[in-house]
């Protein structure tokens, strides 16, 4: 294995970083390796907001489940769907252009942020810095967009907070090429193989099914499936003792509890005059 499959091999998402600021040639190189990556057309319709301010990293916590490690990082970048550089050059420069009302096209974009995003991780990992993606942005999108002050046409992705990790980090397991490829054309594993799969991943996945989390659960199961698969959830976790990962992720922790449904998302989308929705 050489050098670079290695580092994307033991690459791990860190989330204790020392209190050490990264020097700005070392952040730089971070920036031009995100800002080189691959995109639709060569648009590259997208842009970083490098946040290094505490106030800022602080709201940024809060915004993202308040999760500790992002006010104590160094630095938080927000990477933003933006078609707004765009629409200033054909303001100088006439040309149709309906980006904004077409769904692929934002899903082409939102895939060039994410790709600029690893390539970021990537270049800091080379340069003995940790990363974690931070999703939950999403979550608060109106919020975010008001704090950076993202103009009409730009739309918060994805975040990444950047650091010096406070001790050596062991990557998790991973499913294998035998569960993620498929040759020619997609084919369900015999469900008894991708199970066993499922718990190999998670071996060292413990967690005790504790009165809280099966009420959380089993009240998860009722809104979305209604009595009876909650039942069945319950049961089943009763049984075992456990709760697994996918019940604890999808049943108590990624929940909608205070964030934006799908049309409080939309409508945030709208206000930057994404017209597709």
């Amino acid at each position: 294995m050489n050098e670079v499959l290695k580092m994307i091999d033991e690459r791990a998402s860190c989330r204790s970083f020392l209190e050490k600021e990264i020097p700005e040639d070392i952040l730089n190189q971070v920036l031009d390796a995100a800002c080189s990556t691959p995109s639709g057309g060569n648009f590259q319709a997208y842009s970083i907001i490098k946040v290094k301010d505490k106030e800022k990293k602080l709201k940024l916590q809060k915004y993202s489940r308040d999760q500790k490690f992002i006010s104590r990082a160094p630095v938080n970048l927000v990477f933003c769907i933006d078609y707004r550089r765009i629409k200033r050059i054909i303001e100088v420069e006439p040309s149709p252009f309906n980006f904004t009302e077409q769904f692929k096209d934002l899903w082409m974009t939102i895939i060039d942020a994410s790709i600029s995003a690893h390539t970021a991780c990537l270049a800091a990992e080379s340069l003995s810095l940790k990363s974690i993606y931070i999703g939950n942005i999403l979550n608060e999108a109106g919020k975010i967009s008001q704090l950076l002050n993202l103009p009409d046409y730009v739309f918060p992705v994805i975040m990444v907070t950047l650091g010096y990790p406070k001790s050596p980090i062991k990557p998790p397991r991973k499913y294998g090429r035998n569960v993620l490829v498929h040759d020619e054309e997609y084919k369900d594993m015999d469900i008894n193989d991708l199970f066993k799969e499922y718990k190999k991943k998670n071996s060292n996945w413990k967690m005790k099914a504790t009165d809280k989390f099966v009420d959380r659960l089993y009240k998860t199961a009722l809104e979305y499936h209604g009595r009876d698969y909650a039942d069945k959830c319950r049961d089943y976790v009763l049984e075992k003792g456990a709760i697994s990962p996918y019940q604890y992720w999808f049943g108590c922790y990624y929940l909608d509890d205070g964030f934006l449904d799908n049309e409080a998302f939309f409508e945030e989308m709208r206000k930057k005059l994404f017209t597709w929705v």
